[in-house]
């Protein structure tokens, strides 16, 4: 049971961070006034950020989905 809420975590993780990555590349690309409103509010510094935060949860993500299946694969 253990092993399968890791599993959930790992990919709530990836997905969250492929969300937050996919938003600030959105955010960062779109020319359009909400969207310059957008940067604004969230700041040059941290709209340069989220790209890499976003990419760095995803790369948890799997990493911890890897080490999940690595378990369940090893006898007890």
């Amino acid at each position: 049971m253990g092993n399968l809420v890791y599993k959930l975590a790992a990919i709530v993780t990836a997905l969250v961070g492929l969300a937050v990555a996919v938003f600030a590349l959105t955010a960062a690309y779109r020319t359009d006034d909400d969207w310059a409103r957008m940067l604004f509010t969230l700041g040059m510094p941290a709209s340069l950020l989220l790209p890499a935060v976003g990419t760095l949860l995803v790369a948890v993500g799997v990493l911890m989905f890897r080490h999940a299946l690595r378990q369940t694969e090893r006898p007890s």
